[in-house]
């Protein structure tokens, strides 16, 4: 009896139109994901009504909602789109930066050993976050906030799916991190989330989002290193802001992500014995007025 494997899901994203309208010509993009935790969700509604013999009387059920990460290792031109939503901005001349453009997507998830296709409609980027351990993998996550859940049929005849780009995996083994202009080579970790405080609201008589409201940016991380200095330390007692600036690649394509407010927030170091002493860091970076953003990606193409 067939019955749905991990290895056999695959997952599309497409731009939605007005209300939420799919153009049919347009093709499905795949997304190269480790995992696609989209789900629909439903609160329970437990009454509180006294019934003979201790009895508990039925539950209803509640509001819906649309949430889940779409879980990834960074491949350059992948995840542009998502990127691009998640900035609420626009690529222009290969360099993105934030804005208050919203788009939405459907996207679809595909259990090809079953025949399942699930579709979730009306999401949207709420945060997205990259990820950079120590000889390690790249990861990116984008925390989805959607409308709804369906069953969808497929129709091959009318819609199409697109080949998904072959480029590889990008790692902490090449690339490089300046702070300051001058570059970190005692780097050990280095977390960027960037958060725009998305929720989802309701209205009366209805389970599903009327719809979901737009926060603020909030551009946020962590970043560990050896203790060569107290450059690092320097800035944290002095409250300095200082630019951050990493280029991460695969080799032969490059993003470059710049934050030039970047605030060290919290400072904490570990270390025992012979080990290495590692500082640890959260920072904030907040909008230059110069450029209008908190945080710029250039993607470099080979």
């Amino acid at each position: 009896m067939a019955y749905a494997q991990g290895v056999n899901e695959d997952s599309y994203i497409k731009l939605e139109g007005p209300d939420g309208a799919l153009d049919p010509a347009t093709p499905w993009q795949p997304l190269r994901l480790i995992n696609n935790g989209l789900s629909q969700t439903f609160e329970e509604l437990e009454s509180d009504e006294k019934l003979p013999g201790r009895h508990t009387a039925e539950s209803r059920r509640g509001a819906a909602s649309v949430t889940g990460d779409l879980e990834a290792e960074l491949t350059f031109g992948t995840f542009d789109m998502l990127l691009e939503a998640a900035f609420h901005g626009t690529w222009e001349s290969d360099t993105l930066r934030t804005g208050s453009t919203r788009r939405s997507f459907a996207i679809l998830k595909h259990n090809a050993d079953i025949g399942r296709w699930l579709i979730y409609r009306g999401c949207e980027a709420g945060s997205v976050a990259i990820d950079c351990p120590l000889q390690g993998k790249i990861g990116v996550t984008f925390s989805m906030i959607g409308k709804k859940e369906e069953i969808y049929a497929f129709d091959s005849g009318a819609e199409s799916l697109a080949e998904p780009t072959e480029t590889v995996m990008m790692t902490t083994f090449e690339g490089d991190l300046l702070e300051g202009g001058t570059g970190l080579n005692h780097a050990t970790a280095l977390n960027i989330n960037l958060d725009n405080g998305m929720e989802a609201i309701y209205r009366l008589f209805s389970r599903d989002p009327y719809d979901v409201k737009l926060g603020r940016i909030n551009l946020s991380g962590s970043l560990s290193a050896y203790i060569e200095d107290d450059r690092l330390r320097a800035k944290y007692l002095g409250e300095t802001k200082t630019p951050l600036v990493v280029t991460l690649t695969d080799g032969d394509n490059s993003y470059q992500i710049s934050m030039t407010q970047a605030k060290l927030t919290t400072a904490t170091e570990e270390g025992s014995g012979d080990d290495p002493i590692i500082q640890n860091y959260d920072f904030r970076a907040f909008n230059d007025p110069t450029l209008d953003t908190e945080i710029t990606i250039t993607r470099i193409a080979a």
